[in-house]
């Protein structure tokens, strides 16, 4: 067995083993629980380890390659109001030093800075809808109201 994958958050670990399985590479994560028991020595340990066998090495290796590069990500339907473009920046103002104010001057400037988004093509700013919390989600995707793009 040979090490593809190493990472220091076990999460993402299994998620590169389950893509892996997925694309036909049998994989493994290797950590004997050390990352969920010390968490704040993962590093000293070496975090989780994902393995493939001798004979998927060369696919595995294909495929870490592709997800790396970005062929797995989604397409983001977000597109500009103003001129339908897709080169939108999630909120571009620094929402620090509106914290800052806010705390030391007393001038409740965050919320105007909250789920700001803006065109890189025609700078028109707009302010986003949240998304849904998980629970309305899961009540959504229970009940059958959940869109699915199948």
């Amino acid at each position: 067995m040979r090490r593809v994958h190493r990472s220091f958050d076990y999460t993402e670990a299994e998620i590169v083993a389950s893509l892996l399985r997925t694309e036909g590479c049998p994989a493994h994560v290797f950590e004997n629980g050390l990352s969920r028991l010390k968490w704040y020595q993962v590093i000293a340990f070496g975090g989780p380890v994902v393995m493939v066998a001798d004979e998927y090495l060369d696919a595995a290796n294909d495929v870490l390659a592709r997800w790396r590069r970005g062929d797995y990500c989604l397409e983001s339907e977000d597109r500009c109001p103003r001129c339908d473009s897709r080169d939108i920046e999630d909120n571009p103002n620094y929402r620090g030093w509106a914290f800052f104010f806010g705390c030391f001057l007393g001038l409740p400037l965050w919320p105007a800075l909250k789920w700001r988004e803006r065109c890189r093509s025609c700078h028109y700013h707009w302010k986003a809808l949240p998304p849904d919390s998980y629970a309305a989600m899961n009540r959504a995707a229970d009940t059958g109201e959940l869109k699915r793009d199948d």
